[in-house]
């Protein structure tokens, strides 16, 4: 049996852009939660935003880029983590555009276009425990 080209491009990158969000997250989990916390609102301090959303929402961002990349990694419940990771992306910008920090806004939305050609194209997901499941519960 030959392997759909397309398919597997798809899992390529859906694995790749869930490798990269869990590293994220299990670091920064792995290094302190409340000092990555404590320097990114650090860094927003100077923004309109304020302090005390900025504050909790840099400790929940670990957690949700390691939940993120979970799932994207495994494949499980993609369609709902590839739309959460877009909104992820979507709060982020809104964080960094808020501090004047263009470059980085520039590469969120690098970000933001792989989570949209994911969303796309996931017919494609086939390599995935998704597909899986769909095709136990289908026999």
């Amino acid at each position: 049996m030959r392997i759909n080209d397309r398919s597997l491009a798809y899992a390529l990158l859906r694995i790749s852009l869930g490798i990269n969000f869990a590293g994220h997250g299990l670091i920064r989990i792995h290094s302190g939660v409340a000092a990555f916390a404590h320097t990114t609102a650090d860094h927003l301090a100077k923004s309109p935003l304020p302090h005390g959303l900025s504050y909790a929402f840099s400790y929940a961002i670990p957690f949700l880029e390691a939940i993120l990349g979970l799932t994207l990694i495994l494949g499980v419940f993609t369609r709902v983590a590839l739309i959460c990771g877009a909104v992820f992306m979507m709060l982020l910008t809104i964080g960094v555009t808020a501090n004047q920090q263009w470059d980085i806004a520039g590469q969120q939305l690098l970000y933001s276009l792989v989570f949209f050609l994911l969303l796309l194209l996931l017919e494609r997901n086939q390599f995935s425990l998704d597909a899986a499941l769909r095709r136990t519960t289908e026999n």
